[in-house]
C-alpha cells in the first residue's frame, strides 16, 4: 500500500495543517458536553508535550479547572475533523489502512483512565448518530442501522477495540454493534494499533499481528465516508498519558487512473483484496509477471469503493477458449444486497483480448462511496486466463 498521510511528530509544536486540538466527538454533541465552548471555540486546549521524536497527550492538575465531561474527567486529544467549522483535514472515505504506534500510562492515584485511538464520524450534527428512516436531536438520520459510527481501535488502559453503532428511534445510543479485549498487558509498552477499513469489512491488527475481524457479506459494518481520526487521553484525577511516536494512513497504490486495487495480480502474489478461488499464475500473465487462472467453476470477486451516480467502464483481458460471466453489483448498505446488478457472459478466444462492460452507481448520500462489487465466474468447461482488470470513470 501507499502512504497517504502521516505524522511522525519529531518536530516541537503540532503541525496544525494536519490536526485540530478542540476536541469534540459525535457522543459529546448528543450529550451537548460544554456546548457553548464548543460553539464559541473556546473548548479547553490539550496538555502536549512534544519530545523530539514523539508527542506527548497529558491529563493532570494542570489542565484549566474545568472537567471536559459530565463525570468530572478531564480530556487532552488531537483530531482530523473540526466540529465547530465543519472541516476536516484528512479525506479517507474510501478507506484502508490507518496505524500508530503509542505508548500508554497513568499513576496509581488516577481515576476514570482511558487512552484512546478511535475514528469518529463528522459532523456538524447528529446526523451519522441517528440511524436513517428515524428522527432524532433535530435531524433526520443518514446512517444505516448496522453501520458503524465510532470504531476504537483502543480504549482505556487495555486494549478493547469497540464498533459503536446501535441507536434507538428516538436517538439513544443502545449497545455497541461489535466488541473484543485483546489479552495482555499494554500499560506503558510501547504498542502498534492498526485497522485495515475496507468496503467489505473491518480487521484489527496489534503490533502487526491480525486479533480480530468483522467481515461478513450479510453484516458490512465498514462507514463509506470520511472518518475523524482522533488521539486522545482522558483522567480524572493523577496523570494519564498517551504517547505518540507515529500515526500513519495508506491506501491501495493504484496505477493511473483505475479504481480497482491489484488489477494485475502483482501485490506480493496474493489475490487479496480479491476473494474466492483462482491460482495466481506467470503463464497467466498479460502483461507484468503474473495474471491469474481461473478453472471451471472458479471465481474471484472484489468491492470496492467508487464515487456514486457515475457511469464506469470495467475492462479485462482474458484467453482461454471458454466462457467468463462477469457481474457488476452495486451492494446496499450493511445487509450486502445487490440493488442493481449488470451482467454478461464472454467468449474468451485462445489468444488474449480486451472484454468491457460499463455501468452504473447509484445515488449515495452527498459525497459518499458507493459500494460495488466485481465479479468473475468461469461457466465453461476449459480454465480461463485473466489479468490486467481495470475500472475507470468515463468523463462527463
Amino acid at each position: 500500500m501507499k502512504l497517504i498521510w502521516h505524522d511522525e511528530f519529531n518536530g516541537k509544536t503540532l503541525d496544525t495543517t494536519k490536526w485540530f486540538t478542540q476536541y469534540y466527538s459525535i457522543f459529546d454533541f448528543v450529550a451537548k458536553a460544554n456546548y457553548e465552548d464548543f460553539r464559541k471555540s473556546t473548548l479547553p486546549e490539550p496538555n502536549m508535550e512534544f519530545t523530539g521524536n514523539s508527542l506527548i497527550l497529558k491529563t493532570d492538575d494542570q489542565l484549566p479547572d474545568r472537567p471536559f465531561m459530565a463525570n468530572g474527567r478531564k480530556v487532552s486529544s488531537i483530531q482530523t475533523y473540526d466540529w465547530n467549522t465543519n472541516t476536516s483535514k484528512l479525506e479517507n472515505k474510501r478507506g484502508g489502512y490507518i496505524e500508530a504506534r503509542i505508548r500508554r500510562n497513568a499513576t496509581p492515584d488516577a481515576t476514570q483512565v482511558n487512552g484512546a485511538f478511535w475514528l469518529d464520524s463528522p459532523g456538524p450534527d447528529a446526523r451519522y448518530f441517528v440511524e436513517k428512516g428515524n428522527h432524532a436531536h433535530g435531524v433526520d438520520g443518514i446512517r444505516p442501522s448496522g453501520q458503524v459510527f465510532e470504531i476504537d481501535l483502543c480504549e482505556y488502559i487495555t486494549t478493547e477495540i469497540v464498533l459503536h453503532g446501535n441507536v434507538s428511534p428516538e436517538g439513544k445510543f443502545l449497545q455497541n454493534i461489535g466488541h473484543h479485549i485483546v489479552e495482555g498487558d499494554f500499560v506503558n509498552k510501547w504498542t502498534t494499533h492498526g485497522i485495515l477499513w475496507s468496503p467489505a469489512g473491518l480487521k484489527f491488527y496489534v503490533d502487526g499481528e491480525l486479533v480480530r475481524e468483522w467481515r461478513d457479506p450479510n453484516d458490512i459494518k465498514s462507514p463509506n465516508h470520511t472518518m475523524n481520526i482522533l488521539l486522545g487521553a482522558y483522567g480524572n484525577g493523577g496523570t494519564v498519558t498517551v504517547e505518540a511516536d507515529y500515526i500513519r494512513y495508506y491506501n491501495w497504490d493504484l496505477q493511473g487512473d483505475n479504481e480497482l486495487p491489484n488489477p494485475g495480480f502483482e501485490y506480493h502474489d496474493e489475490l487479496f483484496p480479491w476473494e474466492g478461488k483462482a491460482t495466481i499464475s506467470s503463464s497467466a500473465a498479460h502483461t507484468g509477471k503474473n495474471g491469474i487462472i481461473l478453472n471451471p467453476g472458479d471465481y474471484i470477486h472484489q468491492y470496492v469503493y467508487l464515487d456514486h451516480s457515475r457511469e464506469y467502464e470495467l475492462t479485462w483481458w482474458g484467453k482461454g477458449e471458454g466462457k467468463v460471466t462477469t457481474g457488476i453489483e452495486n451492494i446496499k448498505a450493511v445487509t450486502g444486497e445487490s440493488e442493481k446488478t449488470e451482467k454478461d457472459i464472454f467468449n474468451h478466444p485462445p489468444l488474449f483480448t480486451e472484454k468491457r462492460l460499463t455501468f452504473n452507481t447509484l445515488p449515495e448520500y452527498g459525497d459518499h462511496c458507493r459500494t460495488v462489487k466485481v465479479t468473475f465466474t468461469n461457466e465453461g468447461s476449459t480454465p480461463l486466463f485473466l489479468d490486467d482488470i481495470e475500472i475507470r470513470i468515463i468523463s462527463e
